[in-house]
């Protein structure tokens, strides 16, 4: 799959190949961080790869200054080793996206992101984004899921994000974020029913009765789940989960911007609600963390969002996240770990389907 790439945001693109993140050098260094504002003379650096990515690459740069101020750790990201994971970044513009976002949006966004020092891309399409290292906050975890306090602290800025873009859908200063006409951004019907048939013969003896029940039903029925939707288009994260979260004391910093498109804004509540908890507790909890999302989008100015109609397209959303495991499990990089949270993803999601009835939306 091939989207119109976006065009370049004015001042992005660095005249200069930019390096690995293990061949970064003082200079260079100094240059991207001149780029962002900051002008400092580096003495030495060190660096050591971080995180479990598997669309970039991500590294933390310890760094002694000369003269200057600036920050002793910094959190760099850039273009996946990976060629198959790369391909798909290039497809889907998602460097592009994430690049953008710092650039762009995030000063708008009115949630936690990481202070960004840099963000640049070259002719090549490989990036820099130098960013704040939170290491003294927690990273999320897709096996163990959210405590009660921490998933509403999460819905809390989901609300804040869709608030601050609410009906922006057709703006053209976001017509960047565009994916197309389809009901979650990225994933049409060549994407799932390409990789659906695939991921069922990898994870076959992994795969139970329910799983095949649902990811059949959406296989056929991939069409109805397409349609556009008729609501309000706003920013949308689309990989709001755990692991692109980092949580320290009274801070949750959302992380992870290279899925940021045009969307409902249903597609991150559902994802994150579904993916997050096993199903007995999210049983217990989803009713009052969807009271508590509406809340803060009321509270931050959004009027005229009734449960009743949230709930149809939240309803409708349990699939996202069906989606998202099948796709990207046989898009990127194969890793054990992968393998693990795309299997725990899928199990907990179709929990949610079905608890939700939403496969006879299907059939509507």
């Amino acid at each position: 799959m091939v989207l119109e790439q976006p065009k370049a945001a004015t001042g992005m693109i660095w005249q200069d190949a930019l390096p690995r993140p293990e061949a970064m050098t003082p200079t260079l260094l100094e240059d991207l961080l001149a780029e962002g504002g900051r002008e400092v003379a580096i003495a030495d650096l060190t660096c050591e790869r971080v995180g479990t990515g598997q669309i970039g690459d991500t590294v933390r740069y310890r760094v002694s200054y000369r003269s200057g101020s600036g920050p002793e750790t910094i959190i760099g990201k850039f273009a996946s080793s990976d060629q198959t994971s790369r391909a798909v970044a290039d497809a889907w513009s998602l460097y592009q996206r994430e690049v953008r976002f710092y650039r762009e949006l995030a000063r708008d966004a009115r949630l936690d992101t990481p202070e960004c020092y840099c963000a640049l891309m070259d002719e090549s399409g490989a990036f820099a984004l130098l960013l704040e290292d939170l290491a003294g906050a927690t990273v999320g975890d897709q096996f163990r899921g959210m405590d009660d306090g921490d998933a509403h602290r999460a819905m809390k800025e989901a609300a804040k994000l869709h608030a601050a873009f609410w009906q922006r859908g057709e703006d053209p200063d976001l017509a960047w974020l565009d994916t197309g006409p389809k009901a979650q951004p990225f994933y049409g019907p060549e994407v799932y029913r390409d990789t659906w048939p695939r991921f069922r013969e990898r994870y076959a003896d992994q795969l139970e009765t329910a799983h095949l029940r649902v990811c059949d039903a959406l296989f056929e029925g991939y069409d109805a789940y397409n349609r556009p939707r008729d609501g309000i288009r706003c920013v949308t994260h689309n990989d709001f989960r755990p692991d692109n979260m980092l949580f320290s004391a009274g801070r949750l910093t959302v992380v992870d911007w290279q899925s940021v498109a045009l969307g409902t804004n249903a597609v991150d509540v559902a994802y994150l609600i579904g993916g997050s908890y096993s199903p007995e507790a999210r049983r217990e909890h989803e009713a009052a963390l969807l009271a508590t999302y509406l809340a803060e989008l009321e509270r931050q100015g959004v009027t005229g969002q009734s449960r009743d109609a949230f709930e149809h397209e939240y309803r409708h959303f349990t699939f996202a996240g069906i989606n998202v495991a099948v796709g990207a499990a046989m898009l990127v990089k194969r890793t054990e770990r992968g393998d693990r949270m795309f299997l725990t993803m899928l199990d907990r999601h179709v929990s949610h389907v079905l608890d939700t009835d939403a496969l006879t939306l299907l059939a509507e």
